[in-house]
C-alpha cells in the first residue's frame, strides 16, 4: 500500500515538473524581446526560478525528456529548451500531448 502511494506521489511530482516546463516555455516564447530586470540580484533570481532540470518519464512505450533554462544579460533574456522522444529531438507539442495524456490517466 505504501509503495503504491509513493508511486502516485512520484507520478504527480513528475506531472507538476512537466507542467512547470510547459508553462515556462509558453511564457518566455518570445523572451529575446523582453526587457530583463534592472538589478543583478533580480536577474539571478529569475534565472534560478526558470532553470528547470531535465525530467524523464514514460508514456506508453515512449520515453520523453524535457528541460528548460533561462539566462539574463543586462539587455536581453535568452531561453534554451531540450525536448526528446525516444532519444530523438522533438518539439513542445509532443511534450504537451504527453502531458495531457498523463493528466487524464492520473
Amino acid at each position: 500500500m505504501e509503495k503504491e502511494i509513493e508511486k502516485v506521489e512520484e507520478k504527480q511530482e513528475i506531472i507538476n515538473k512537466i507542467g512547470a516546463i510547459i508553462d515556462a516555455a509558453e511564457k518566455y516564447r518570445n523572451a529575446y524581446f523582453f526587457k530583463p530586470p534592472t538589478s543583478a540580484s533580480s536577474r539571478r533570481w529569475l534565472e534560478d526560478k526558470y532553470n528547470l532540470p531535465e525530467v524523464e518519464w514514460k508514456d506508453g512505450n515512449d520515453t520523453y525528456t524535457a528541460s528548460f533554462s533561462l539566462e539574463c544579460s543586462c539587455r536581453n533574456i535568452y531561453t534554451s529548451s531540450c525536448y526528446t522522444k525516444n532519444g530523438k529531438v522533438t518539439n513542445l507539442t509532443a511534450i504537451r500531448n504527453s502531458y495531457k495524456r498523463l493528466v487524464n490517466n492520473n
